[in-house]
């Protein structure tokens, strides 16, 4: 995975991610790309994003109940969340997963 620093977060926060139709789209987009590469860091950074873009890691934390620096870890890629991590962090964002 690319090494992207907090000025490119900064940035696609900023350009891409204004809107919740924009989240929206990008959080599909994202799972879209996971669903055909397999790439679960990529859309755990996607979803990092959208955190960022609404909030922050640690009020995250304090709402899901999951660790600040297990978040980190997992963003970083340093740790695979399980899939009701991942689901409990949409949840929380004000998201679920519809199958189509």
């Amino acid at each position: 995975m690319k090494n992207i620093n907090n000025f490119d977060i900064s940035e696609i926060i900023e350009n891409e991610l204004k809107t919740e139709e924009d989240i929206k789209e990008w959080l599909s987009l994202n799972l879209e790309a996971y669903l055909e590469d397999g790439n679960l860091n990529a859309f755990v950074r996607s979803l990092e994003y959208v955190v960022r873009a609404k909030d922050n890691i640690s009020n995250l934390s304090k709402k899901t109940g999951i660790s600040r620096s297990n978040l980190y870890a997992i963003f970083k890629g340093e740790v695979t969340p399980q899939f009701d991590t991942v689901l409990k962090v949409l949840k929380e964002l004000g998201y679920t997963l519809k199958v189509a």
